[in-house]
């Protein structure tokens, strides 16, 4: 079964943003060169069951999973080596330069500083709230930089308690208000 450039790309397309419109993926999928590619493209986005595909869309479809949880893997691997080596990926340098223009706001810089795999549940209610806080500051350092805080000074926007600078006494969180 013939797969171009196009058909391969609109596939990754719809398997990066499973939650598109309808209308939307349906834009796409007309997109798509070869026909025998359309079911492929459905089974990708949940429409039909890829049970329901015949032998050589089912081949197509499972190199093209196989292909596309690769690259997931590849990508989450790249950003862990970037972070351990202490460098910014080139997704944290794209976000600070969206952020810079005002198209991403100072919310989703800090969730996505903060996001990752948390240490096991025991583990961290275990810790004082010095390693906790240490514990999300590294983190965003590591993904937005040692500056990160300058990022978070404009007064619209308050940083959630437990990852702003400790002043003298006992801070408690506002878990309603800030989140986790």
């Amino acid at each position: 079964m013939p797969i171009s450039t196009n058909d391969t790309t609109i596939l990754a397309l719809l398997s990066r943003y499973p939650n598109l419109p309808s209308d939307e993926v349906d834009d796409y999928v007309r997109m798509i060169e070869h026909e025998d590619n359309i079911p492929v493209c459905y089974a990708v986005i949940g429409r039909i069951l890829p049970e329901d595909l015949n032998e050589d869309s089912r081949i197509v479809y499972e190199e093209f999973c196989g292909w596309s949880e690769d690259r997931t893997r590849r990508m989450r691997n790249a950003h862990w080596a970037d972070r351990r080596r202490g460098h910014q990926s080139r997704t944290s340098d794209r976000m600070a330069q969206l952020h810079e223009r005002g198209l991403i706001s100072n919310e989703m810089m800090l969730m996505y500083g903060i996001s990752g795999d948390m240490p096991e549940r025991h583990t961290y209610m275990t810790m004082t709230p010095e390693e906790k806080e240490a514990l999300w500051s590294a983190r965003m350092e590591h993904r937005l930089g040692p500056n990160w805080r300058e990022r978070f000074e404009d007064r619209r926007f308050r940083l959630p308690t437990f990852l702003r600078e400790r002043s003298v006494g006992f801070i408690t969180h506002n878990w309603v208000k800030e989140g986790f």
